[in-house]
């Protein structure tokens, strides 16, 4: 399975299924949006990881004793799932928090997180504003956040009835507060 050049998708016209993703060699990465092989190497870089780690210490000190519990990459959450296995959503949000413990299974998440938060890359932009907005949107995810790692600017998305509302764009070290976890706040530095 070749990738595409200059994407991270894995064929425009092919598509899969979560029996397909299943069957792949277990050391690839692989997400899979409607029907579309997304590779998730290379790995990502050092302020890639320094945000998304920071944020996720943070949200795992803030939820300790509470019943949410925060998740980071790589872990798959499976979405729209079928017993054919011939549909079928698995992503790798780089943090996540997972508030109903009967989504939480030794292979993953199955079901929309409460929370997530991608971290830019160059190769995963276009899909973490666009494609995974969209698919977080229509699964449930309650807030979405997008970290930019060089300019530190936040895109922060609450769910507002069935739709997120309009985002709310937030510059490097000013805080962004939670709308799901009250009392929760962060700044990307």
């Amino acid at each position: 399975m070749a990738r595409v050049e200059g994407t991270s998708a894995l064929k425009h016209d092919g598509k899969y299924t979560l029996a397909d993703w299943r069957s792949w060699p277990i050391d690839e990465r692989w997400e899979l949006i409607d029907g579309i092989a997304y590779c998730m190497s290379p790995a990502p870089r050092v302020p890639h990881q320094e945000k998304a780690y920071d944020l996720g210490r943070k949200l795992g000190n803030f939820l300790e004793g509470m019943p949410c519990r925060p998740f980071m990459a790589p872990l798959d959450v499976f979405l729209e799932e079928d017993a054919q296995g011939d549909g079928g959503i698995v992503v790798e949000p780089d943090v996540m928090v997972v508030c109903e413990q009967g989504k939480i299974a030794d292979d993953g998440i199955h079901g929309a997180p409460d929370f997530v938060a991608e971290v830019l890359s160059d190769s995963t932009a276009n899909k973490d504003f666009g494609v995974k907005k969209e698919l977080y949107e229509r699964s449930g995810v309650r807030e979405y956040w997008i970290i930019h790692p060089d300019t530190g600017d936040i895109f922060q998305y609450v769910r507002d009835g069935a739709l997120f509302a309009p985002v709310q764009e937030h510059r490097r070290g000013v805080p962004v507060h939670s709308s799901v976890f009250t009392g929760f706040s962060w700044a990307c530095t």
